[in-house]
């Protein structure tokens, strides 16, 4: 009977949560912190890389132009050394997934306090909201599960309609359905779970992981049209920054200072970008989530439920 009272979502509040989010300390340290397992990664390549090019009195040009030649004897060199590059890329991977709570720990009281956190302010907020937002990280492979059991039945009955296909195109058809519920499916688990971390922000009373998740499922399921314009859209503006960045990062030659400042400039606005769009989606989120909250309030329902 709460949810009878629910208002309606503040969409002046929803189109300025892009806005809001354009706040240079917290995008700073998304930036700084995510260096990290770049740089993990990176550095081991840097090091080979430079063993075998900068001997060469040919590296100049090389680094001027693209050389097919050159590239492909480079990968096969970089094969040889399969081993420590797998490893660094693995632990960049697990320091990237450990530090994903602390950053979501950040945007979350930054959303949450409704005005520019400081430095230390948010340093301290991840790491008070660090044990919560890992334990979202976990419950998220429930519905992260659940979308890829459902993509993988599509593709077993795609399989088995290829069989009894007579024409090929009957066959990519159902190939490409298949491939369409994998990716309708993963949006809906993402967006689930971006509602769950959202649902913190919306709530202060709320402290408890599974009812952060049952919350997603929940804005989903009332908020459906609210909840995926607001995840699809921001997502779409801010990616496509981020590829335009990118696409600028790769058509720039990193060589003499100019161009490698250029490039490094390119990439950087490029990860802004992708942290200014999850950071964005959340805060929109958030304020989807701000009307059931007030509907369980209206219903007499602890804050916490």
């Amino acid at each position: 009977m709460a949810y009878k009272n629910a208002r309606r979502v503040d969409v002046g509040a929803v189109i300025r949560a892009p806005v809001a989010a354009l706040q240079w300390r917290l995008l700073l340290l998304w930036l700084v912190f995510l260096l990290l397992p770049t740089a993990v990664v990176a550095l081991p390549l840097w090091r080979i890389l430079a063993g075998l090019l900068d001997h060469s009195v040919h590296a100049a040009a090389w680094a001027q132009r693209f050389d097919g030649l050159l590239f492909g004897d480079v990968i096969g060199a970089l094969g040889e050394q399969g081993a420590g590059l797998r490893g660094s890329a693995l632990l960049g991977l697990l320091l990237a997934v450990l530090m994903g709570p602390f950053l979501a720990g950040m945007a979350v009281a930054a959303g949450r306090a409704g005005r520019t956190l400081g430095l230390g302010q948010l340093l301290q907020s991840g790491v008070i909201e660090y044990g919560r937002m890992f334990r979202v990280m976990l419950w998220s492979l429930l519905p992260y599960a659940i979308a890829f059991g459902g993509a993988a039945l599509a593709f077993g009955v795609a399989d088995k309609r290829d069989g009894q296909a007579v024409l090929e195109s009957q066959a990519e058809l159902y190939r490409d359905v298949a491939q369409w519920v994998l990716v309708v499916l993963f949006v809906l688990a993402h967006a689930v779970v971006e509602s769950a971390r959202a649902a913190f922000i919306a709530d202060a009373g709320l402290r408890s992981a599974t009812r952060a998740l049952g919350r997603g499922f929940v804005q989903l399921l009332r908020r459906p049209a609210s909840t995926l314009l607001s995840y699809l859209v921001i997502g779409a503006v801010g990616y496509a920054i981020a590829l335009a960045f990118g696409l600028g990062r790769l058509h720039t030659t990193a060589f003499g200072l100019g161009g490698f400042l250029l490039a490094l400039l390119l990439a950087q606005l490029a990860v802004l970008a992708v942290g200014w769009t999850r950071i964005a989606r959340l805060f929109a989120l958030a304020e989807v989530s701000r009307s059931l909250v007030a509907s369980r309030h209206a219903g007499g329902l602890p804050p916490a439920l």
